[in-house]
């Protein structure tokens, strides 16, 4: 029967018992209705008939209100709500790709994974409850070995930021991974995610080129937003370089948990996809003979730090590239402290700097088979050109005739008459004064061919190496000259940059690229250290020859500037440190460029001139060439020569072509 046919024929009882008034106060009326209770409507007092449909329509209302109410929760929201239902007992998380290994051009490994785990928060999943967060934090407190409010604080820091996950702790071992495993059902919003570490295996002998991985900045982050926040990344050198061919894709794992967070059953598993593998042109062995050649005359000489850099010049592959001292990049790696950091910034020796392709130096003599190069090309000089060298060049100031300028040579008595070949053979710093920037009738280059030479070997720009951590070096002109000091160029200022002296600075590798190009045939060829990328049991692609200028001196030229080069170590500025013991023939060139407009003091140790060396072998087919550098220690013969021919003495003596 309906519910209104009971309500018309059932008699209105006036008179209520107490538990009668009782219920009537209590019970909602919508719910009596929904219940079915219309004996409750029947028995209450003194109700008129235009109450009761009154009543009866509200509460039919309000029961359409919550029918409908019920029916969105339950089907038109169904889909909504079970999505949330499954994320707040699906846990997705990453699987980190294995980072590709980095290997020497022989195969030896130079960094490598180890398996770590990062302790990982999803601020969402934080419970709301401080007693509970604390409760989390106290949990953490022994296996992390700090201090309950310290975690506490942290906890609270995540919970507040918009990240979608924050690392709490990297590099967990495993032995805290199980104790933390042991309490995962009292740290909801905390779990573990494998992240294998890298590890460096090279002695911090190649830490400048090799680079470190680190976690992803904020700043970093935004511009690579396919990165996650916690993801680690190449943060500088070839770890930088090679990013995208070295990361890998990272796979994906759902895990059914509890309330508390505890998985209950694995659901999927998308597996990562490893990084490639990047071999480098780098020969280790040969990094380590040089590295400790440097080395040993640095510490000889009583210097404190030193570089060098060897190529092969037919292709431009960087075989050796050494910074002493240098740097351990596992710290960088592991997560470096501010005590470590601050000891290596604030090192004398700078051993954060990469020498070879950052560390701004003049060159000296070494920049003599260049210009010598460049006034054939010119027609400056011939072969048969002679230039008496007596010790000294006098010049009078062209406003002043009684003012006399007099420019010295390295030997005060004078090496007599030169032609390029022996000017190269003897390092005649006349010769190249005369060349360079004129005397008297003889008409020199003169700054804008000299300098136009310098960029043609790439001095002044950087050599393009694939790391971002480079310099161009500094070539000066009459423009910078006037626009950074106000004066004009002089001649004395084209005599200085003739022999590699006054404003012109250079690096390691620019010199390294400019010196090749006398052992290929006359190219000025792009260094790289990529030799290969490999995935796997396949080529990737392998790095290509990019020859940047070639064929720009002629084949007479070349070998004329090659004959000065051999001679200097046949009986030369170099034939007393280098001519034996290496068993083939090598050509070179000695440098010893002034620090000091002075020059050496004879007590600060900084005004002492820097010691170079450039060299090729062998002499009539190349197949390395090389550049060594030891800081404020003197005479390029004296130093960076003996390190040279030990570094070449080990290459021809293990190396077979």
């Amino acid at each position: 029967m309906s519910l209104f046919g009971d309500l018309y024929k059932k008699p209105i009882n006036f008179k209520k018992s107490k538990k009668e008034e009782m219920v009537a106060h209590s019970e909602d009326w919508s719910a009596a209705i929904l219940s079915g209770s219309s004996d409750l409507l029947a028995r209450e007092g003194r109700i008129s008939k235009f109450t009761y449909i009154l009543l009866v329509g509200v509460a039919i209302l309000a029961s359409s209100v919550l029918v409908w109410r019920l029916f969105s929760l339950q089907v038109a929201q169904g889909r909504q709500n079970a999505l949330l239902a499954n994320n707040n007992r699906i846990r997705t998380t990453n699987i980190a790709a294995p980072r590709g290994a980095i290997y020497d051009r022989n195969g030896v490994l130079l960094a490598r994974n180890i398996a770590q785990f990062d302790l990982v928060v999803l601020p969402m999943q934080l419970p709301k409850s401080k007693d509970d967060l604390y409760s989390i934090a106290n949990n953490l407190s022994p296996i992390l070995e700090k201090s309950p409010q310290e975690l506490m604080g942290r906890l609270e820091d995540i919970k507040k930021s918009n990240q979608t996950e924050v690392v709490l702790e990297s590099n967990v071992d495993r032995e805290k991974s199980l104790q933390i495993e042991e309490k995962s059902r009292l740290l909801t919003g905390v779990f573990l995610e494998s992240n294998p570490k890298r590890e460096y295996l090279d002695e911090g002998i190649l830490a400048h080129f090799l680079g470190y991985i680190g976690r992803i900045s904020a700043e970093e982050w935004k511009e690579s937003p396919q990165y996650r926040q916690v993801d680690m990344i190449g943060k500088s050198g070839i770890e930088k370089s090679y990013e995208n061919e070295l990361k890998g894709t990272a796979g994906k794992e759902q895990i059914e948990v509890d309330a508390t967070g505890k998985p209950i059953r694995f659901l999927a598993r998308v597996e990562p996809t490893p990084g490639s593998n990047v071999y480098l042109s780098i020969d280790w062995e040969l990094q380590k003979q040089m590295y400790n050649s440097i080395k040993s005359q640095v510490e000889k000489s009583g210097s404190k730090a030193g570089s060098g850099v060897a190529v092969d010049p037919q292709t431009g592959e960087v075989l050796a590239a050494v910074n002493y001292p240098t740097y351990d990049s596992n710290l960088f790696a592991k997560g470096i402290s501010q005590k470590d950091y601050d000891g290596l910034l604030n090192n004398e020796a700078k051993p954060l700097l990469n020498r070879v392709t950052s560390g701004n130096y003049p060159v000296g003599s070494v920049i003599k088979p260049m210009i010598s190069a460049a006034a054939l090309e010119e027609k400056v000089v011939t072969s048969s050109t002679v230039i008496n060298d007596a010790g000294k060049l006098e010049v009078q100031n062209i406003y002043d005739p009684s003012v006399v300028y007099t420019f010295k040579g390295w030997k005060l008595e004078g090496i007599g008459n030169v032609n390029v070949v022996r000017a190269i053979e003897q390092s005649s710093d006349i010769y190249y004064y005369q060349v360079g920037g004129g005397f008297k009738t003889f008409q020199g280059l003169g700054e804008k061919r000299l300098l136009d030479w310098y960029q043609k070997f790439g001095f002044g720009k950087k050599t393009g190496l694939d790391i971002a951590e480079e310099s161009a070096g500094y070539l000066p002109s009459p423009e910078k000259k006037k626009k950074s000091t106000g004066e004009s160029w002089y001649v004395g200022d084209t005599y200085n940059v003739s022999i590699g002296q006054g404003d012109l600075k250079a690096t390691p590798l620019q010199m390294a690229v400019a010196n090749a190009a006398f052992a290929n045939g006359g190219k000025i060829i792009k260094p790289h250290l990529l030799k290969s990328v490999e995935g796997d049991k396949s080529l990737v692609r392998a790095a290509p020859v990019n020859i940047l200028k070639g064929d720009f001196i002629s084949p007479s030229n070349l070998r004329l500037v090659q004959q000065g080069m051999e001679n200097v170590v046949s009986q030369g500025t170099a034939c007393c440190s280098m001519k034996a013991e290496v068993p083939v023939q090598v050509a070179g060139k000695t440098g010893t460029a002034e620090t000091s407009s002075e020059g050496f003091d004879g007590k600060n140790p900084r005004t002492k001139p820097h010691a170079w060396f450039t060299s090729y072998a062998p002499a009539q087919n190349p197949k390395i060439a090389t550049v060594i550098m030891i800081e404020n220690s003197g005479e390029g013969s004296q130093f960076a020569a003996p390190a040279t021919k030990e570094t070449l003495k080990w290459y021809f003596t293990n190396r077979k072509f």
